[in-house]
């Protein structure tokens, strides 16, 4: 029987820590405010209710920093709110990641097709994850312990990450030498230097930064390694590098094993 095709599916969310600033269906809001002008309109096309409209907006603008919307007095057509020039580049940035992500994630469904034969799939698999970091690789080797196993995986010609899990993880999961499997990383476990540092033996890469985005709290960097492969780190606004970091800057970063969560094709 020839294997069904793959269709991977993730949603696109950025947050500030915990919270969250915003995803597809709030852009949707501030794309159709920014087209009307109406926010009771522009809530009923996103699929809000009039006071959960306003209250993402709210949190939006507190999480964002300053305000997104701006209301004007009616006169005979009614009054108008529309986007701050923020709220409006909070939609274009949005935007622009949205599209990276969509390239990223045709990217990783073309290599899941490729490996459909060896998964034997008869059936979909949709992946749905909050994880910001999602890489599909295969096993190069496995360094069994007692209580841990270190998992080499091969992303793109050398360019590798390792991953530990729990020996009972690893038994059931039935990781072998050249199974396929997607590895996950949330922002908030990416380090990130400015200044050289030590190296370590696993888990570290050079990248460029491409683009940030300042939180209140919380700034979210995206940094392109080799072969366009990007990794995303989120850290506080409260330490000394931050301010310093443009787009365009080389920088260091790492990541503990250990925050390296897999999985394989059910």
């Amino acid at each position: 029987m020839r294997p069904a095709k793959f269709n991977l599916d993730a949603e696109l969310t950025v947050r500030v820590g915990d919270e969250l600033l915003a995803n597809s269906k709030r852009i949707a809001l501030l794309r159709q405010i920014d087209q009307i002008e109406n926010l009771t309109k522009a809530a009923k096309l996103a699929g809000y209710s009039y006071k959960g409209a306003w209250d993402s907006i709210q949190q939006m603008s507190e999480l964002s920093g300053g305000t997104l919307l701006e209301r004007h007095a009616g006169g005979k057509g009614g009054g108008r709110t529309k986007l701050t020039e923020r709220g409006k580049q909070l939609l274009k940035n949005f935007s622009l990641i949205q599209t990276e992500h969509q390239r990223f994630i045709a990217r990783l469904d073309k290599l899941a097709n490729g490996l459909s034969a060896d998964y034997a799939a008869l059936a979909e698999i949709p992946m749905k994850t909050s994880a910001r970091n999602q890489f599909a690789g295969v096993i190069a080797s496995i360094n069994q312990g007692p209580v841990h196993d270190e998992i080499d995986i091969r992303l793109h010609e050398d360019l590798h990450l390792t991953a530990s899990i729990t020996h009972e993880s690893s038994r059931e999961l039935q990781l072998e030498i050249g199974a396929k499997v997607f590895a996950l990383i949330k922002a908030s476990m990416v380090h990130v230097a400015t200044e050289d540092c030590e190296e370590s033996s696993v888990n570290y890469f050079s990248g460029i930064a491409k683009k940030i985005i300042t939180g209140k709290n919380y700034s979210e960097i995206v940094l392109s390694l080799e072969e366009g492969i990007e990794i995303v780190a989120t850290i506080p606004n409260t330490t000394k590098q931050t301010k310093s970091i443009q787009a365009g800057d080389e920088l260091s970063l790492w990541f503990d094993p250990s925050n390296v969560i897999l999985g394989i094709a059910a």
